[in-house]
């Protein structure tokens, strides 16, 4: 097969020098049990992770490569630094802690047995009660093919197994092999994490589930060098954009044929900035680096990047996706008759994320910037972000309708103790009070007594009332703020 059939066969033969990958896996846990889920990342040797502390630059990945913090730290403009770099658990922001594992699995499917070494994992405790688990894998050996490296992304994503073509799919460690992937993360990656998950339905396909993200399957991070005199095809591209591995029968399989419609596809996914020595593919299920460097400082550096400026980019945005999905899903459940104080939330918790974290520039780079627009394009932040400011103009709306039916209703009350009043001449005393108070007098009263006597004491225990409301709201407003995000 010669170069231009190579570049233009949806099937090669390629044999990866080497891969490393990064599942992430979202969740959500409770605010008030943030402090005590620290504590226990610090029992289980977890590291917070601080730029400052360049001791970590080689701890986390595999033993040849690195992520410089400099880099990092001059990576992103300064507002959005504090954000992902908190300098400590306290404050708000991406908070990360990450622990070093070397776990050696075998990771076993129909079509394949692959070796692999889990690295180190990452967990981030987020603003909004989002939580992200990064499992970082290098896979062992070079005598895999590159579609035995997509199929271990493929299925290793996949928390619990639905479908049919999911099933079969095995990890062994130790001699103990588990058939689900969530299984195997909460059995030996984190035991511990399991009680502060919050299990948001109870038909969720996994543990963990958002009701409001499609996160049956882990979202991917790839790095894969090849042989320098192998090309990279446009159909390998797509196939890495499509997780396409194998088929049920064991065959190398790609879910398109047309030509024009992969070369439209990887128009849209596909980074081309380096190529043909390098390309990045960014799609809804991965982001993958794929290059045939020869040069080994080249790879260290295309490493360092995905793995550090380029990984914190694409978390970003994830971070921005499930953030804006959550406020939708949260508007939909709103009753608004009843739900008052859960709109006045939600419309903080809006203003908060438009205000303090959603930014247009995050990067002063050309490439970061470039990223940047591929990530919102393909995780769709602009149109999300859209419908929150509609829904936030909603909320402001449906607020005031509601606001305006109390002030009415009180109005109203007003008014009827103002008439009432009135007839009394504004008074509303009763002879007897001047004297010492008998309660045995009141059967004696008059009808305009016994009214006087009404109006008076609910005038009175409703003032009291709407003080303490008032005081209460007040009160719970400065909590909430405070303990908010």
């Amino acid at each position: 097969m010669d170069k231009w059939q190579a570049m233009n066969s949806p099937f090669q033969d390629i044999t990866p020098n080497r891969a490393i990958n990064m599942f992430l896996f979202p969740f959500s846990f409770n605010r008030k049990e943030k402090k005590d889920l620290v504590s226990a990342l610090y029992e289980h040797e977890f590291d917070f992770f601080s730029l400052e502390n360049t001791d970590l630059e080689k701890k986390f990945y595999s033993k040849d490569y690195f992520v410089s913090h400099a880099s990092l730290d001059q990576y992103f403009l300064p507002y959005i630094e504090c954000i992902l770099f908190p300098q400590s658990p306290k404050e708000t922001g991406l908070i990360r802690f990450s622990k070093k594992v070397n776990q050696e699995i075998t990771f076993e499917t129909k079509a394949s047995t692959i070796l692999s070494e889990v690295l180190s994992i990452d967990i981030f405790l987020c603003p909004f009660e989002i939580g992200v688990m990064t499992i970082r894998i290098e896979v062992k050996g070079n005598h895999y093919s590159y579609d035995d490296v997509i199929e271990f992304m493929n299925h290793f994503r996949v928390l619990e197994p639905k479908l049919a073509e999911e099933h079969g799919a095995t990890i062994t460690y130790k001699n103990k092999t588990y058939d689900k992937v969530q299984d195997y993360i909460f059995s030996n990656l984190t035991p511990f994490l399991k009680p502060y998950i919050e299990q948001e339905t109870q038909h969720s396909k996994h543990f963990g589930s958002l009701p409001y993200f499609i996160d049956e399957r882990m979202y991917v991070l790839s790095y894969v060098t090849v042989n320098n005199e192998q090309p990279i095809s446009s159909g390998t591209l797509f196939r890495t954009g499509q997780l396409n591995s194998y088929d049920t029968g064991g065959k190398p399989f790609i879910s398109a044929r047309n030509q024009e419609y992969i070369d439209e596809y990887n128009d849209q996914h596909v980074y081309k900035r380096w190529t043909p020595e390098t390309y990045y593919v960014v799609t809804d299920h991965v982001f993958s680096c794929i290059s045939h460097s020869a040069d080994e400082e080249t790879n260290q550096m295309l490493m360092n990047h995905l793995f550090g400026q380029h990984y914190y980019n694409l978390f970003l945005h994830f971070f921005y996706k499930i953030v804006l999905l959550k406020l939708s899903y949260q508007y939909s459940q709103l009753t608004f008759e009843k739900d008052q104080n859960a709109i006045e939330r939600l419309i903080r918790s809006i203003t908060l994320f438009s205000g303090k974290y959603l930014f247009l520039e995050i990067s002063s780079r050309t490439e970061g910037q470039e990223f940047s627009r591929l990530f919102k394009k393909t995780f769709h932040i602009d149109s999300l972000y859209q419908e929150v400011k509609e829904t936030l103009g909603t909320l402001y709306q449906n607020q005031e309708k509601i606001a305006g039916k109390r002030h009415n209703y009180l109005l109203l009350i007003l008014t009827i103790y103002t008439v009432l009043s009135g007839i009394y001449g504004m008074n509303l005393v009763i002879e007897s009070w001047n004297k010492n108070l008998s309660w045995s007098a009141i059967k004696d009263y008059s009808l305009f007594e016994y009214i006087a006597f009404i109006v008076a004491l609910s005038g009175i225990t409703i003032s009291i009332s709407l003080g303490i409301n008032a005081l209460y709201k007040l009160i719970k407003d400065r909590l909430q703020k405070e303990t908010e995000t």
